[in-house]
């Protein structure tokens, strides 16, 4: 099920996040279990998450490997390492919607808002436009944690794209 898309203003928003290169039927056994290695680095660090954890897109060219990044927002912005890397998704406006249910529907909740934006007459740069970049972000945030709530059909999972400044 999906909420009615809106666009929304966010502020700048650090995070802590580590990027990988995957092709994307590797995205279900691959990125999930980087969530727990970024809330680790975190808590070793002596900081928490702000919010819920999130997988940002960032390349995702129609052929070969995409690069994405699994992490958490944070109240302010770390050092990084060699293996979590910290920046700032910048402020801006941000069409969003809420998909609930499985994981295995966020791919038609992408193309959902995408069409929505389509029909409003909104550009949205896609990550090809400045690859590796939160310029054009698209994000998945995982407001529900399933260790919290094991029934799919509840988890609630916002779907955002940056539209700019």
């Amino acid at each position: 099920m999906l909420s009615t898309p809106e666009i929304v203003t966010r502020p700048d928003q650090p995070f802590a996040a580590i990027r990988i290169s995957l092709d994307r039927g590797d995205i279900p056994s691959k990125a999930p279990p980087l969530i727990g290695e970024v809330a680790g680095w975190l808590a070793s660090q002596g900081a928490a998450p702000v919010g819920a954890p999130f997988f940002s897109y960032l390349e995702m060219p129609e052929d070969g490997p995409m690069v994405m990044e699994v992490g958490f927002p944070t109240a302010t912005l770390l050092a990084g390492d060699s293996r979590v890397r910290t920046g700032t998704i910048p402020a801006g406006r941000f069409a969003t919607l809420i998909h609930t249910g499985p994981y295995d529907g966020l791919y038609e909740a992408n193309v959902a808002l995408g069409e929505w934006l389509g029909k409003q007459g909104i550009p949205h740069p896609m990550p090809e436009a400045a690859p590796g970049e939160y310029d054009a972000a698209l994000l998945e945030i995982y407001a529900t944690d399933p260790a919290d709530e094991p029934d799919p059909q509840k988890w609630e999972t916002e779907v955002a794209f940056r539209l700019g400044r």
